[in-house]
């Protein structure tokens, strides 16, 4: 099967879904609509671009076969262990603790070595989510697990 093809697949299927979220998130409460909105339909829009680019792709008849290297596959392991490890820990070690270690870690383990870089962009990510549920949302994060001793 051709890379391409597999593309317009997965892009097709992202847009399903991410329209579905929109939807679904349309249903939010006011306050909470936008942004889940405002991300589902840029996500929407950039998926609609892969997948015309596949059908241009497909259409050129390059002929590129799917080729999987060991390396990608390794990675794509890692990000979803992780992901699932972030998904199981946060509740309990609060969210913006636990994007402290994953960001960094899985950078590292990704093979981004520059630790101010990753330190930088860890820094810059838990002060996003922080100020967008507690200032733009009005939504508090829940407890982090150290401040449950203070």
């Amino acid at each position: 099967m051709r890379q391409a093809g597999v593309e317009f697949g997965v892009a097709s299927l992202g847009v399903i879904l991410s329209v579905l979220g929109i939807l679904h998130a349309m249903n939010f409460p006011r306050e909470s609509t936008y942004l889940p909105t405002a991300v589902l339909s840029l996500l929407t829009l950039l998926l609609i671009a892969w997948a015309v680019k596949a059908v241009v792709s497909l259409r050129r008849d390059t002929g590129d076969d799917l080729r999987f290297r060991k390396a990608e596959i390794r990675r794509s392991a890692l990000l979803v262990t992780a992901s699932i490890v972030l998904i199981g820990v946060a509740p309990r070690l609060g969210f913006a603790t636990s994007f402290l270690f994953f960001v960094p870690v899985t950078g590292y383990l990704l093979g981004y070595l520059r630790w101010k870089g990753l330190f930088l962009t860890t820094v810059v990510f838990v002060s996003l989510i922080y100020f967008v549920f507690t200032v733009l949302l009005g939504r508090p994060l829940p407890p982090e697990f150290f401040m449950r001793f203070i």
